[in-house]
């Protein structure tokens, strides 16, 4: 008998899309996604959830195997052209995502950035905006500030721009475009 490994199957991606949602809902909270150690790696996870045969990845870090490529069904595509970008947010935010059309602002890319740690971290951001009663914080490790500073230049003319999920190996949180992301100074 063929053995699927959770991730692939569907009450366990409908887990994992449900705490994207909570976490697109609540800029800077984190969420532990339902997965086990065997599953492979969390990003995997993320992206079985999310993608399917019709949506685009780009994938320039390559951080996933050519079998995970097999899984996920999705097509590849270069950055400027896809709908989901996996980045290494350590390395430089060299890409320029779609950031969507004025009648079709949802025609934007999302990044996802796999970062070292989520909760914790040299890196604390304050953030504002829609979904956060006052202000919250995440304390962010693995992420080069170059990517806040991308996001402020790409999601300059609103509502175009784009949305970012952020991973740990555990863990999601999300910045939507519509956050105010401030880093404070440690």
């Amino acid at each position: 008998m063929l053995k699927i490994d959770p991730i692939w199957q569907a009450d366990i991606q409908q887990k994992n899309f449900r705490l994207v949602l909570d976490a697109m809902s609540r800029p800077g909270r984190c969420f532990t996604l339902h997965t086990l150690p065997d599953d492979g790696p969390v990003v995997l996870s993320i992206l079985a959830t999310l993608l399917d045969a019709e949506v685009s990845l780009s994938d320039p870090h390559s951080l996933l195997r050519s079998d995970d490529w097999l899984m996920l069904q999705a097509k590849s595509a270069l950055a400027d052209d896809a709908d989901y970008i996996l980045c290494d947010a350590m390395q430089l935010p060299n890409i320029l995502p779609k950031l969507g059309t004025l009648p079709n602002p949802d025609q934007s890319a999302t990044l996802i950035l796999k970062v070292d740690n989520l909760g914790t971290g040299n890196h604390k951001l304050r953030l504002s905006g829609p979904g956060i009663k006052e202000i919250e914080s995440l304390s962010i490790n693995g992420l080069n500030l170059d990517w806040l500073s991308k996001r402020e230049d790409w999601n300059g003319a609103f509502p175009l721009g784009v949305d970012i999920i952020l991973i740990d190996d555990k863990s999601v949180a999300a910045l939507p475009r519509t956050t105010n992301v401030k880093v404070e100074v440690a």
